[in-house]
């Protein structure tokens, strides 16, 4: 009982530890002072794509933008939102650009541009190990509590799949700001199952060692790019450095920041 209580104190303090949203700022180590400044928006809760470690911003979108910025000459900022506000940072220029493992959709485009993707991923509903849920057929989802960040892809699965089909209500989601809040209450026993793509458990798994599984796995090859703002002047130049870093080195950073 004292092991189970204190590995489920330990989890939570993991958690909150990794993946506390910030508000950073940083720049570049370009020194021309006319450089112009690109304002990024990001939810750093989104590993391997953009999440804190020992209070910095760290992941594989943040080394692609570092890198670009650096090749280009430009300076940066960086603003924390929930993964709402970061697309709508975004959307409403406020933000030239947004990264944080974002999936790009046909709805997403009507409010903003696109980089080429440079990952694909499946889904997965993760629960805690020791709850050891396993779904083999989606019929079974009814008894469970799912819960996601207002603002992610999975929400149009469920009102386009789901809900069709009769395998789950949008009235049984449970939305969160965060991963954060999402995590805790799965940890806590609050919720079932949290949906992640299949980049965010491997880091789970291999490098947070977090005592989670996959129970089921949705074969979906979502695309994630790094988004713009509508008429962006600096998209078709990025879309460049993407195609002069090559997949070789991309898989590279999603092997570092996974494993």
């Amino acid at each position: 009982m004292k092991l189970s209580k204190y590995l489920s104190r330990s989890l939570l303090i993991t958690i909150l530890t990794i993946f506390t949203v910030l508000a950073i700022s940083a720049c570049s180590k370009s020194n021309e002072s006319t450089a112009k400044i690109l304002q990024a928006a990001v939810a750093p809760t989104v590993p391997p794509y953009s999440f804190v470690q020992n209070d910095q911003l760290v992941g594989v979108d943040l080394e692609i933008f570092k890198g670009y910025c650096e090749s280009r000459g430009y300076t940066y900022k960086i603003k924390s939102y929930d993964f709402a506000g970061m697309l709508g940072a975004v959307a409403s220029s406020q933000a030239d650009i947004a990264f944080s493992g974002i999936s790009i959709t046909d709805q997403r485009k009507q409010a903003m541009e696109f980089s080429n993707p440079y990952d694909e991923s499946s889904w997965n509903l993760v629960s805690l190990k020791k709850r050891d849920i396993l779904i083999k057929d989606l019929s079974q989802l009814k008894k469970y509590s799912i819960g996601f960040p207002t603002g992610t892809v999975f929400m149009g699965y469920v009102q386009n799949t789901l809900v069709p089909q009769g395998y789950y209500s949008v009235s049984q989601v449970k939305l969160y700001p965060s991963y954060n809040e999402a995590l805790t209450d799965l940890n806590n026993g609050a919720l079932d199952l949290v949906f992640v793509d299949e980049a965010m458990l491997s880091t789970y798994l291999n490098k947070l060692h977090l005592p989670f599984q996959s129970s089921y796995e949705i074969p979906y090859a979502d695309k994630v790019g790094f988004a713009f703002v509508k008429g962006s002047p600096i998209r078709d130049d990025f879309n460049k450095y993407l195609a002069e870093l090559g997949p070789e080195k991309i898989k590279s950073y999603m092997t570092k920041w996974e494993k």
